[in-house]
């Protein structure tokens, strides 16, 4: 234990070290904080905002209508032929500003060219071989069929799966004939798109000048907004600071030395002579007050006498209920005794002494002291402050050329943008609509043609799939023949016209593909296009900064060029207009105008200087507040006898009720009571009407005047205590209080005085300082990040690609797209249409195995032997046909091919009634046997009807 507490000895002596240590340090840190907080409140400048309100006319909205599937289809189609890169190296070189070729070009060597567009050549070739030989295919279908080949004659009943083939073939015509539907009405509506586009391109490319002049007329209004506006805010701001300076550092040194207290002491001392007659006023109150409470006294016994005798009489309930609810008996001046009130008169003669004393003279000694101070300070200053503002305006003046620089050119590009993209688009407008339909009218005219080829094609199918068979009896105009027909006429419209729509659908496709991949994908990606890179090389704005980087360095404009040129290209503009950045980023401004060196402006034009001077001229002497004389009568005041007044003396004496009860109200009651007694008591009454007139009169000429006079009294003496304690318990505490504070003030500024006033110059100083470099940082801020910025530009940008690109070129691509699809199933449509023209012109149908075997003859041909049909081959081949053929087929087959599909019975006899030309038909006798076990006889000489011999 001993060591324990020989261990903790020196621990316990340090403590009293370690509590003072603990005790210093937080008052230490609240004296660093209180020197670490600004001495002096300077108002920052606020900036008013450039907040316009600007429309754009410009829209991206695009509403592709039903066709963007087909577009999109389109563009990977484009994208098979034709690479990222479309030209490739060695082929095209760009120097100094012209297109040269490359040394591929020179060497002869085109196989890169050849391997990358070989699928476009080849595409090419075959459409090429396809326009050479359609028509020379056309021609030999045609004298084919004119031959009676290729389905041009044929036997006039079907074969055996005719039926089949006829439902297959116009299965597939059917499909070829509904694809074609699309195709066509793409060829339409694109052709229509497109019209539409061409004519409204002009409407935004308008909409687009109009945006483009508008942004930069409101960039050239935001920078006159920042540098001219924002800059008279700031300076207007600094000059108020200026004439200000002084009276902020003599306030603040007065607040920190606490010599506003002599300020206050000398209002005081400038006040004995009000505080004298407020004393004397209260003195004349007093004994007025005095006076009249006396007279209200003796007024009251003598009423207070006749009214008690006058009730006692009277003895009625009225009278008595009177006596004894105002205490007719007590009735006096509510017990108050005037004669307590202090008498002031030796004070109003110790305020008179004070007054006629040097007192004044030594108190107004000391503040002009401080008066002589603050206008050292202020002349100082003022000396100094035009030096200030004129390095200030010519700072004003410099930003303002940089402004009227920058707006003055952007006016001026506006303007000539204006001036001349209106009169080319007017001309643009006039060709438009010049040439324009002719265009349409040429798609049109190529959509049509295919409409009439889908119209044969579809006539042709529903004749031939619901019209009867043609029989030579009265046809009927929508029978198979005439569905044939159609389709053989649908056949010659597509080799008439396979060619030339097939060599338009080629230059479509060879245009549409250029202008997608060279403007569409490049304006769409920028970025790292090479299209865009061989344009950037041809313009090559770099050296057109150049030269005008070598105009801003040999003008000596106020803003100086960036150290050095940052290279610019036209893909890294249109992405960064695309982020939205300010047009000072976008097009890398710095390179001849940079902002940056706006901050060596106030060392350039002296306001560091100015502002230096300001702070080295400013200085304080020694002063002298309070003499000897001047102290010694300070202390005489403290002693005089404005220490002895007592507020208390007054408002503990008097009072607003100088008797209980209202004398008024006691008079009202008195003659109410009158006017009730008896008549025989009529002396009473007239005494009581008596005295309640005496009880109004004290109440009008002796009571309110006393409550006035004590309510002006009281008031008095409330603000005259205010008025000499000054906060304080007394009057003498107050007047310590004051010395204390004048001398520690004195003390203060000349010991710290100096020093003080340096530091709120330095502060002064530096937030003028401050104030300019934000002002400038502001600027700078704004001008890299704030002021025009380019999303505006962007959606022209991107207007202008949505009215070329989707509105334009998308239905182009469009509308090749659905002729080709066309022309790809008009192949197809050709085989299908000729045989299904040939199985449609067929009249009779498939007559039987036997029948179709041994019809070996043409009755239209001069043949004379023509063999019987031989039997069966073996005879299960003729029991199976015997079974097959156990039906007669020859009724309905005769049934179907005549004209009134019944059978007279009548007419039963071997030639037809009427055979119109036709060569006659055998005919089945009632009692024949079944047409299976029927040989046919050998042929016979038909000489034709009678009417072809007449």
């Amino acid at each position: 234990m001993a060591a324990m507490i020989a261990s903790t000895g020196p621990s316990r002596r340090r403590m009293p070290g370690t509590v003072a240590l603990l005790l210093i340090l937080p008052s230490a840190f609240f004296v660093v904080v209180a020197q670490a907080e600004p001495i002096l409140k300077i108002r920052t400048t606020e900036f008013t905002r450039f907040n316009e309100a600007v429309e754009f006319q410009s829209s991206t909205s695009y509403n592709a209508r039903g066709m963007a599937p087909l577009y999109e289809i389109t563009n990977h189609v484009i994208d098979l032929f034709v690479d990222e890169k479309p030209i490739p190296d060695g082929y095209i070189t760009i120097e100094e500003g012209s297109i040269k070729v490359g040394p591929n070009v020179t060497d002869n060597n085109w196989g890169p060219l050849l391997k990358q567009y070989w699928a476009i050549l080849l595409v090419a070739a075959l459409c090429i071989i396809m326009i050479a030989i359609m028509p020379i295919m056309g021609l030999c279908l045609c004298c084919c069929r004119c031959f009676g080949g290729c389905g041009g004659r044929s036997q006039p009943f079907d074969k055996k799966h005719d039926t089949c083939r006829r439902a297959i073939l116009g299965f597939l015509l059917i499909c070829s004939s509904s694809a074609l539907v699309f195709g066509v009405v793409v060829a339409f509506v694109t052709n229509s798109y497109m019209q539409h586009g061409v004519e409204n391109i002009t409407t935004s490319a308008r909409h687009g000048v109009h945006d483009t002049r508008l942004y930069l007329q409101t960039t050239s209004s935001h920078i006159d907004h920042l540098l001219n506006r924002n800059y008279q805010e700031l300076n207007n701001d600094l000059k108020q600071m200026l004439n200000d300076a002084s009276d902020h550092i003599i306030k603040r040194l007065e607040e920190e030395s606490k010599a506003d207290k002599l300020t206050t002491l000398h209002e005081f001392v400038g006040k004995l002579p009000v505080i004298r007659q407020n004393l004397e006023k209260m003195k004349q109150l007093t004994s007025e007050l005095r006076i009249t409470a006396s007279q209200l006294n003796d007024g009251l016994r003598g009423v207070k006498r006749e009214l008690l005798t006058s009730l006692n009489k009277c003895g009625t309930p009225d009278c008595i209920k009177v006596m004894d609810d105002y205490k007719i008996g007590r009735l006096n001046v509510n017990g108050i005794d005037y004669n307590s009130l202090p008498d002031l008169s030796q004070i109003i003669e110790s305020v008179k002494q004070l007054t006629d004393s040097s007192l004044g003279s030594a108190i107004e000694d000391g503040v002009n002291q401080m008066k002589q101070l603050k206008a050292t300070l202020s002349q100082t200053v003022v000396e100094n402050i035009p030096k200030v503002q004129d390095a200030s305006n010519k700072t004003g003046i410099a930003i303002r050329d940089v402004s009227n620089m920058l707006t003055s050119r952007l006016n001026s590009v506006a303007d000539t943008l204006g001036n001349n993209s209106y009169r080319h688009l007017d001309t643009a407008d006039d060709y438009i609509e010049q040439y324009s339909i002719y265009r349409y009218y040429a798609g049109l005219g190529i959509s049509s043609v295919l409409l009439l080829i889908l119209i044969c094609l579809v006539f042709g199918l529903l004749c031939g799939i619901c019209g009867k068979r043609p029989d030579g009896y009265g046809d009927d105009c929508c029978n198979k023949g005439a569905g044939g027909r159609f389709l053989i006429f649908a056949v010659a419209i597509i080799f008439l016209t396979f060619s030339v729509i097939l060599a338009v659908a080629l230059a479509s496709f060879l245009v549409g593909s250029l202008a997608r991949r060279a403007a569409c994908d490049s304006l769409r990606n920028p970025a790292d296009d090479q299209i865009v890179d061989y344009l950037d090389q041809f313009i090559d704005l770099n050296r057109l900064y150049a030269e005008l980087r070598g105009q801003a360095e040999r003008s000596r404009t106020k803003l100086q060029v960036s150290e050095r040129m940052e290279e610019i290209h036209i893909g890294e503009v249109i992405v960064a207009c695309q982020q939205n950045e300010s047009i000072y980023k976008v097009l890398k401004l710095h390179n001849f105008v940079d902002i940056r060196t706006i901050n060596q402006f106030p060392e350039q034009y002296g306001i560091e200087r100015a502002l230096k001077l300001l702070q080295d001229s400013i200085q304080i002497k020694q002063v002298t507040i309070l003499t000897q004389q001047a102290t010694d009568d300070i202390l005489a005041l403290k002693q005089s006898k404005l220490n002895d007044f007592d507020v208390d003396k007054f408002t503990d004496n008097l009072t607003y009720n100088i008797t209980e009860y209202n004398l008024n109200e006691i008079a009202d009651k008195l003659r109410d009571v009158a006017n009730r007694v008896a008549p025989e008591m009529n002396e009473i009454k007239v005494n009581l009407k008596n005295q309640a007139l005496h009880l109004s009169s004290y109440q009008t000429n002796l009571v309110d005047p006393m409550i006035a006079s004590t309510n002006e009294l009281i008031k008095l003496s409330t603000t005259l205590d205010t008025s000499l304690k000054f906060g304080e318990q007394s009057f003498a505490n107050a007047i310590d209080m004051f010395l204390k504070q004048i001398r520690e003030a004195e003390d203060y500024i000349n010991t710290n005085g100096k020093i003080f006033v340096q530091n709120i110059t330095t502060e002064l100083v530096t937030g003028f300082s401050n104030q300019v470099y934000a002002y400038i940082n502001l600027v700078m801020d704004s001008t890299q990040n704030d002021i025009g910025l380019c999303g505006p530009m962007y959606t022209v940008y991107e207007s202008v690609i949505v009215a070329s690109c989707n509105r334009i070129v998308d239905p182009f691509n469009g509308f090749w797209a659905g002729v080709v699809w066309c022309l790809l199933l008009f192949l197809p449509s050709i085989i299908f249409g000729v045989k299904q023209s040939t199985l449609y012109q067929k009249s009779d149908p498939y007559p039987g195995p036997m029948v179709e075997s041994e019809y070996l003859y043409d009755a239209y041909t001069e043949r004379d032997n023509i063999p019987l049909a031989s039997g069966p081959k073996n005879k299960r081949r003729k029991k199976q046909d015997r079974r097959r053929e156990s039906r007669d087929r020859r009724d309905i087959y005769y049934e179907e091919g005549s004209p009134s599909h019944s059978r007279d019975p009548r007419y039963n006899d071997m030639a037809p009634k009427n055979w119109d030309g036709a060569p006659p038909r055998y005919q089945n006798p009632p009692m024949a046997p079944p047409a299976a076990e029927y040989e046919r006889p050998p042929p016979y000489y038909y000489p034709g009807a009678p009417s072809e011999h007449e």
